[in-house]
């Protein structure tokens, strides 16, 4: 069986909503210490834009993490390639998956997208999360029947194991 593309793409910057807001909430707190403090110290602008600059960096970058995501998933492998001056790509074969499950929080469902975790046996990382995924629904649902094509792969037809659900003592001669 060939391997054929479920998802291929970068997520969304939806995902980074919370990063704006905090950043948003940050910058009117320091507005407002400076408005407040004008009365009684002379306006500095060079700490207000300082401040600001500092505020703006730590709330893109975030923004420039999603940017330089790549995701792509087959019904072999998920891979992973993320980094701005350093790439690491990681990959997770889909016979490691056990369980996969899409969430929706009310920010990202605005926007169409969601998150999908996935529940590994791997020992190092046992939980993914894939955010900002465009259909999560739909990308979850072809990765959940591409599992369940594997394991149907994997697991013979017929045991010998006694106590393997199933397992019966009639045998045909």
């Amino acid at each position: 069986m060939a391997n054929q593309f479920i998802f291929s793409g970068s997520p969304s910057q939806a995902c980074n909503l919370p990063a704006l807001l905090k950043g948003g909430a940050v910058m009117a707190v320091i507005a407002a210490i400076h408005v407040c403090a004008s009365s009684s110290f002379p306006f500095q602008w060079h700490v207000l834009l300082a401040q600001a600059c500092a505020v703006l960096i730590g709330a893109s970058w975030p923004f420039v993490k999603t940017a330089f995501t790549r995701i792509v998933i087959d019904t072999a492998r998920i891979t992973w390639t993320q980094g701005i001056l350093h790439r690491r790509t990681s990959v997770l074969e889909i016979s490691r998956i056990q369980s996969v499950t899409s969430i929706h929080p009310w920010w990202q469902r605005a926007f169409g997208v969601g998150s999908i975790i996935l529940t590994t046996n791997d020992a190092t990382r046992p939980v993914r999360r894939l955010p900002g995924i465009r259909n999560a629904d739909q990308v979850c649902r072809k990765l959940a029947e591409a599992v369940a094509v594997y394991q149907e792969r994997v697991t013979p037809a017929t045991t010998y194991d006694p106590n393997a659900a199933g397992y019966s003592q009639a045998r045909s001669v």
